[in-house]
């Protein structure tokens, strides 16, 4: 019985590791751009006082949240989101850019 159990946790640990391995890599966008994170559908934002935010529409198993870079250099989080039930889930910054919202990026824990 303890081979099989070994064994079975060496599986487990090879899938673990490829599910890491396979996970989207995320690229910078402007606001108002849609992008797709895996299964979710996304949109980055920007309001008047800039604020940066993003919203993901869909299904999918995965802690995220906006990073937010400023013009000026700053970096911005929001707070985690996760849509394992579904629906669509945003992570607002209260990041006031000076200037302007250089870049949004789904962050991943």
């Amino acid at each position: 019985m303890k081979p099989t159990i070994r064994r079975l946790a060496g599986v487990g640990t090879a899938l673990a590791a490829t599910m890491l391995l396979m996970a989207p890599t995320a690229s910078a966008v402007k606001p108002g751009e849609r992008f797709r994170y895996g299964s979710l559908d996304c949109v980055a934002t920007a309001d008047a006082a800039w604020n940066g935010a993003l919203s993901c529409t869909g299904t999918m198993n995965v802690t995220w949240r906006a990073k937010v870079k400023c013009y000026a250099g700053f970096t911005y989080y929001g707070p985690w989101q996760n849509n394992a039930t579904g629906g669509t889930k945003e992570s607002v910054t209260t990041s006031k850019c000076a200037f302007y919202v250089d870049d949004i990026t789904i962050d991943t824990a």
